[in-house]
């Protein structure tokens, strides 16, 4: 097999069809109809799916561990398939985890390859190298952690939080909960369509190099004595990272594709939080916002803007 110049350009290609789409769960909700990407399998399945693809991957990688450099071309090395997708003209990408056989502790490193049906590598990119804990710095926060815990313990026994919960807070007509961010490099989950039948539905960041997905739990409750409009869009609210850079929230719905079941990177309860909905008195609407933002973020705030206006602090 052969290693071709490929711009990345060319790579990301991929073809993708218009299919029904999942909807938030809420109260007298209209949701958009999305459309599913091409075949996304993760695993296992991906091994299943894609055999030939995915056994070329391996075995190049195997064989051409060069890429990964002075450090460990020589090393004992072990792979694992992430994933695998079907591209334009019967390419497929294979996304693996790759990092020492023995003695590592830490986060492996990532690459993908783009494979043509005859099982030739035509493009090959690093994402992602290994990256080993240190036990010095693991022994120093768990000794931290100790000592901080029996502090807050001794505080919480002398006084008493005054305040509720920092992550619920109110606006001139919605309560407003969001929790703290999680992220991961995909976002896979169960849900419905429009017409009721269950799929498995996956999301992946656009810069999948360079970004992660970050989703949000968020709940509105409605506590007038009204009715409350709501749109739950690209303006509905924005997310702050540490550095201050302020991101808008992805369409969910149009983002979504039908994907095999992937645990590792299941989030269970998952639900799109998008689209119009009608609040009456006392009635709340719970869902899923999602963001894309540089891998290893971290968060200061999120400020809820539709149809009210709230700030959850999370510095």
């Amino acid at each position: 097999m052969t290693e071709e110049n490929r711009t990345e350009n060319d790579a990301a290609n991929e073809s993708q069809s218009t299919e029904n789409s999942p909807v938030a769960d809420s109260a007298d909700s209209t949701l958009v109809a999305g459309e599913e990407s091409a075949v996304f399998a993760f695993g296992d399945d991906a091994a299943s799916k894609f055999p030939n693809q995915v056994k070329a991957a391996l075995e190049y990688a195997a064989a051409n561990k060069y890429e990964y450099g002075p450090r460990l071309r020589g090393a004992e090395l072990q792979w694992e398939v992430i994933s695998a997708e079907r591209m334009a003209n019967e390419i497929v990408r294979v996304r693996l985890e790759f990092a020492p056989a023995t003695g590592f502790r830490g986060d492996p490193g990532t690459e993908y390859m783009d494979i043509d049906a005859g099982g030739a590598v035509l493009a090959r990119r690093q994402v992602g190298t290994p990256k080993e804990s240190s036990p010095g710095v693991l022994m120093g926060i768990t000794a931290f952690s100790v000592v901080l815990s029996v502090v807050l313990i001794s505080l919480m026994t002398v006084f008493k939080s005054e305040g509720g919960d920092p992550l619920y807070v109110a606006g001139r007509t919605l309560w407003i909960r969001a929790e703290e961010p999680k992220q991961q490099l995909f976002i896979t989950y169960q849900g419905a369509d429009i017409s009721g039948t269950l799929y498995n539905w996956a999301m992946k960041p656009d810069d999948e190099a360079n970004n992660e997905l970050v989703y949000v739990k968020v709940t509105l409750i409605n506590q007038t004595s009204g009715t409350v409009n709501l749109v739950v869009d690209e303006k509905a609210a924005t997310l702050m990272d540490g550095n201050r850079t302020t991101y808008k929230p992805l369409n969910t719905i149009t983002r979504a594709y039908t994907a095999e079941p992937a645990p590792k990177f299941s989030v269970p309860e998952f639900v799109p939080l998008w689209g119009s909905a009608k609040l009456n008195d006392g009635e709340q609407l719970t869902g899923m916002l999602v963001f894309e933002l540089p891998k290893d973020s971290s968060f200061i705030e999120l400020r809820w803007i539709a149809s009210d206006s709230a700030t959850i602090k999370y510095q």
